[in-house]
């Protein structure tokens, strides 16, 4: 009777067993938090020394870590360094960054976060935000990028958008990618040739069909985001964010692209004329292809007038700026030098009677008018 007892006990226990094994296969499992590794955050607080910064569009950083290395973005420039962590405790080496000129308050930013990271000694991971600890009073306080985004069924991404930065490519100065979307169709530039083909929305993602593009040449840093970009939007199911005049396309590896509406970033902003006085500036690229040096062409600003050399006779004129735009007051003189039967890249004189978009970059300064972009770089 005893061991009748015993196997009824055993059978009664492993069909209980059984029957919760079952109840527990049923139930939905939990979605699990992001890990610290292989996950882009985006840095939604700063807090330093009491005071609280919080970065908006496409001003805000990111921060990636993958194996020993760490990468993203600093609300202006794109960077890449060493780390190491264990348990608690995460330290950053030196990081390396690109140097594309931002608008002063981008500039700001990135100063304070990356010195904030030099000093960072340890994280704390909750969910899906994920703090670092620099000194006793000092947090970045992170987002998984994505989460608690706004859905896209309710967002058109229909008008034209600039490559403002991202963690996928460090953008060229005075030849940024652009995106325009209407309806199924999306055109615009890879930063040096043009590009057509169809594109589908769905739920906050972004597939773009087979892209065609022109056959021009182009110098090789602009060959090699063109390469990066168009890489890029091949991606199957790029996840879509539009906050305010920032769309940002992330792929499923992390990596992001971010464009600021036409029209709305800080390259749309009044340029200081004095950051243009004193300085002389060579052409080094027309619409991404490099400009010949043995004609030089070269224009310089004082504070009614600007001048230069077309690359055989010299030209002046007077203008004035209106925001970004550049205009000419009055028409150029020019001399009247006999020069080489081999034309000149580009007619600067009449290419600047076209009242030009004049952008301020690191190494010097960028005009467009329409399809074409004029690449200065400061003597």
């Amino acid at each position: 009777m005893r061991t009748l007892a015993a196997l009824t006990t055993l059978t009664t226990l492993a069909l209980a067993g059984a029957a919760g094994a079952q109840s527990l296969a049923t139930q939905p499992l939990a979605a699990q938090p992001p890990a610290l590794t292989g996950t882009t955050w985006t840095l939604t607080q700063f807090q330093q020394g009491g005071q609280t910064v919080t970065p908006v569009g496409a001003e805000r950083p990111t921060l990636r870590l993958d194996g020993r290395a760490v990468s993203g973005f600093t609300g202006c420039n794109t960077y890449r360094g060493a780390y190491a962590s264990r348990g608690d405790v995460l330290r950053f080496g030196p990081l390396a960054t690109t140097r594309r000129a931002c608008a002063e308050r981008a500039l700001r930013l990135e100063t304070l976060y990356t010195n904030a990271l030099r000093q960072v000694t340890g994280y704390q991971l909750s969910g899906q935000t994920l703090t670092l600890f620099a000194g006793p009073r000092d947090r970045l306080i992170f987002r998984e990028s994505g989460a608690a985004t706004t859905p896209e069924a309710t967002v058109t991404l229909n008008g034209s958008w600039q490559l403002a930065g991202g963690t996928a490519l460090s953008p060229v100065a005075g030849s940024l990618p652009s995106l325009t979307f209407a309806g199924d169709r999306v055109s615009g530039s890879s930063g040096c040739n043009r590009l057509t083909g169809s594109v589908g929305v769905q739920a906050g993602r972004v597939t773009f069909g087979p892209l065609a593009t022109t056959r021009m040449a182009c110098a090789p840093a602009v060959t090699a985001q063109e390469s990066t970009f168009l890489r890029f939007l091949s991606e199957p199911s790029l996840r879509a964010n539009v906050q305010g005049q920032t769309l940002t396309l992330t792929a499923a590896n992390g990596r992001t692209l971010v464009f600021r509406r036409a029209g709305s970033g800080p390259e749309s902003g009044t340029v200081n004329p004095a950051a243009l006085l004193g300085r002389t500036y060579t052409l080094s690229a027309v619409s991404g292809r490099p400009a010949p040096t043995s004609q030089p062409v070269t224009l310089a600003f004082e504070p009614d007038r600007l001048g230069g050399s077309d690359g055989c006779n010299t030209y002046s004129a007077p203008y004035r700026l209106a925001g970004s735009t550049l205009i000419l007051t009055g028409e150029p003189i020019s001399t009247l030098r006999a020069c080489p039967d081999q034309p000149a890249p580009v007619n600067l004189p009449a290419f600047l009677a076209l009242r030009p978009t004049l952008t301020v970059t690191a190494t010097g300064l960028a005009l467009q008018s329409g399809v074409t972009t004029l690449t200065f770089s400061r003597n």
